[in-house]
């Protein structure tokens, strides 16, 4: 059942090419706790977990299963995810442009190196390495070399700025309205 729950998630992205061809790594990105260490961070584990209720609200299905599950630990896969919608619908919500959820989430795939993991170049030892860095902030202070949003602009640590404030700035610099 929780096959379900990870296929609603990944449709969310209305990406086909991401769905046929990046299996291995989108199942390791749900298989995989989001932990932060940061305080707002936690909200994003907190939009990651409603995507739960919406699923449920979405299919009717309501059963126990550990990611479905509230006590559960949030996914990788849940926050990007949670993330990518978020900015669409919250941040760049442009009507001319249509749903860009799936544009926002290889934004991340891209800035984190995760999009050169596809099924025939997938190495789980290199995944594992560059969510660890991501998620313990071991990147440089403008967010190249294992941030999600990179940026050169910015004069504040980005090892020290929660997610919410790093892609703001991004999506100023790289996105301007």
């Amino acid at each position: 059942m929780e096959d379900i729950y990870y296929r609603w998630l990944v449709q969310i992205l209305r990406d086909d090419y991401l769905a046929t061809n990046y299996q291995k790594l989108l199942w390791k990105l749900y298989q995989t706790d989001f932990y932060w260490e940061l305080e707002y961070d936690g909200n994003r584990a907190a939009d990651g977990k409603y995507l739960r209720m919406l699923f449920e609200d979405e299919t009717g299905v309501r059963f126990g299963v550990r990611k479905i599950d509230e006590d559960q630990p949030c996914s990788v896969l849940e926050m990007m995810v949670a993330l990518a919608r978020k900015t669409e619908h919250d941040i760049m919500f442009n009507p001319d442009y249509g749903d860009r959820t799936g544009k926002w989430f290889w934004v991340m795939m891209e800035n984190l190196g995760l999009d050169t993991y596809d099924d025939y170049g997938y190495f789980e030892e290199n995944v594992d390495r560059i969510l660890y860095v991501f998620m313990h902030h071991l990147y440089a202070p403008n967010g190249e070399e294992g941030g999600m949003f990179p940026n050169e602009y910015v004069e504040r640590d980005l090892r020290k700025t929660d997610i919410w404030w790093q892609i703001n700035a991004y999506l100023e610099k790289n996105y301007p309205m």
